[in-house]
């Protein structure tokens, strides 16, 4: 009975190298394994995870340099999409790239290579060596310059706006001038600014500038009366606004003692003037120093003084002097148009005196 259990232990004893052996064996091939895994990440490590997509773009298994050449279609698609920027009576096509917009492509693409760094390198060898992917969606970031968007719409003013005009009325050049008031328009630039750049950033095909309307200082009712002389007719005009009211005849100036010319104002009014000699040393030294209020009197019932020294529109009992140079320089008028014309006019009303 001692022999057989002998034979079992020699036999026991004889398998301990074998079983050695083969254990060095698997130890050194789990080593080499994990070694040759070792050198493959290692080798792999400047290529992206399978399973990223940048943009929508798969950028698996690439280099830097290959992720960044196969997002230029998408770069260029953000950069080059056009944008109709509309305004009164004006449209202008512009692109995204050329309003300063900037598409930070590196840095997704350095994102997309970091991807890796948050797993373990058996669990990189794994998903690179089977092709699992890891599904990681990265964004573009698109920058929007403000203020080159600034300067573009800041450029559009003089284009889209447009002044106001006031109301005039004038004797320029032997005629008389008429301007009606306008409305102008003036580009309202931070509004029509965030316009473009809203529509930048949903990409919209459109975006509208916002205008204000200018209004003119001076309009029609502004005007008020004016009175326009003409030495050469011997008339004057009664204007309110820029509408004619009424003619009148007059008489201005002999040639020895003109009208003067140019653009003065009513500064006094009076009724039943006293006349005062202007003149005692030359044509009027034969008529007395003043003259009451009365029908002799040379000013008529009513006188309106002008800016213009010495130089008034009044009446006058000498009908016959009315249309001709007759004056020593004033205007005269029929004595009822003198009426007439004194209960239209305000004092500070514009007189234009013109050949």
């Amino acid at each position: 009975m001692s022999r057989p259990r002998h034979a079992a232990k020699r036999f026991r004893i004889r398998w301990i190298p074998v079983l050695l052996v083969i254990v060095g064996v698997l130890v050194l091939a789990l080593a080499g394994g994990a070694f040759a895994g070792y050198r493959y990440d290692r080798a792999t490590a400047s290529r992206v995870m399978p399973g990223v997509k940048i943009a929508g773009v798969d950028v698996s298994g690439m280099t830097r340099a290959q992720a960044l050449a196969a997002l230029e279609p998408t770069v260029d698609g953000i950069l080059d999409r056009h944008l109709s920027v509309t305004g009164p009576g004006h449209t202008w096509d512009v692109t995204s790239r050329s309003l300063g917009t900037s598409v930070d492509v590196a840095r997704a693409v350095d994102q997309a290579m970091a991807v890796g760094q948050s797993f373990a390198w058996p669990s990189r060898v794994f998903h690179r060596l089977l092709h699992k992917p890891v599904v990681t969606r990265i964004g573009l970031t698109v920058s929007y310059d403000r203020n080159e968007v600034w300067n573009f719409v800041h450029g559009l003013s003089s284009q889209v706006g447009r002044n106001a005009t006031d109301a005039s009325l004038d004797f320029v050049g032997g005629r008389l001038v008429v301007s009606k008031s306008t409305t102008g328009r003036k580009l309202r630039v931070g509004t029509s600014r965030n316009a473009v750049l809203a529509a930048l950033q949903s990409d919209a095909p459109t975006a509208s500038l916002t205008m204000t309307t200018v209004k003119p200082a001076v309009t029609e009712n502004d005007l008020g009366m004016t009175i326009v002389v003409r030495t050469s007719t011997e008339r004057l005009y009664l204007y309110d606004g820029l509408r004619l009211v009424k003619t009148y005849s007059v008489a201005t100036g002999q040639p020895q003692y003109p009208t003067p010319l140019g653009h003065f104002e009513i500064i006094n009014k009076r009724i039943n003037p006293t006349w005062v000699n202007p003149a005692l040393d030359s044509w009027g030294a034969n008529e007395p120093a003043m003259i009451p209020p009365g029908p002799d009197n040379p000013l008529g019932t009513r006188a309106m003084d002008l800016s213009a020294p010495g130089i008034r529109i009044h009446g006058t009992p000498d009908d016959a002097s009315i249309g001709h140079a007759a004056s020593h320089g004033c205007i005269r008028m029929h004595i009822p148009d003198s009426e007439d014309l004194f209960n239209r006019v305000p004092i500070g009303t514009r007189v234009i005196i013109a050949v």
